[in-house]
């Protein structure tokens, strides 16, 4: 497979606005979960905040590279070619994967009570590592990017179950509609829509995220 993407014409910048914009929701979401660390003094809430500051920088950076990343093709579409991107681009892609994974590993780990330091360096370390060692990368990174998606999903599930919580169940949807869209970025290759839908999913997730929070920060 020698794209990563097949992107209408019409959506390109679109998608790289709502790039730009997600990475300003999860910023707003980071701050919100360090202003309430600031009050419950709670270590899950920062390593929360620390977790969508990662994400967040992830979306800055490959927002900027979007813009150049993307060659015009043929029929209306354009392809991302992986094949064709000069070292500034390669380099800038592992960093939007290493932030965004590093990000969904630090919410990975504080749904384990037991997790230690060792345990997060553990699962970070092979995250990376089985990036580097595939031949198609960035889809590699969307199949991780899907497991640990469905992982933090189904914690909240647990969570939902146990407690009957409003915002465990909000959770549950926002990492759900993660998870959909990371399958929809893998299926994007075969049909443009997959990737706008993603898009989209992305976009719901991030706004019940930041609603939660907001709900939080009001009680």
């Amino acid at each position: 497979m020698r794209y990563s993407y097949l992107i209408p014409e019409w959506f390109f910048g679109f998608d790289i606005g709502m790039e730009i914009l997600f990475a300003i929701i999860a910023f707003s979401v980071a701050l919100i979960a360090f202003k309430i660390n600031d009050v419950t003094k709670e270590r899950k809430i920062k390593l929360f905040g620390i977790a969508f500051l990662l994400i967040s920088l992830s979306y800055v950076v490959l927002g900027a590279l979007n813009f150049w990343f993307v060659n015009l093709a043929s029929e209306g579409f354009r392809m991302v070619d992986i094949n064709e991107v000069q070292l500034i681009g390669v380099i800038s892609l592992y960093l939007f994967m290493i932030l965004f994974v590093g990000g969904l590993v630090t919410i990975a780990y504080i749904t384990c009570d037991a997790c230690k330091g060792k345990t997060y360096y553990l699962i970070f370390g092979l995250s990376l590592m089985v990036i580097a060692a595939s031949l198609y990368k960035l889809v590699t990174f969307r199949i991780l990017s899907t497991f640990l998606f469905s992982f933090i999903a189904y914690h909240y599930f647990e969570e939902f179950l146990k407690n009957k919580n409003r915002n465990a169940f909000w959770t549950l949807i926002a990492f759900a509609l993660l998870f959909m869209g990371s399958v929809n970025f893998i299926l994007s290759p075969v049909y443009y829509w997959f990737y706008i839908i993603g898009h989209l999913f992305e976009l719901s997730a991030y706004l019940i995220i930041l609603a939660i929070l907001i709900r939080s920060v009001k009680k």
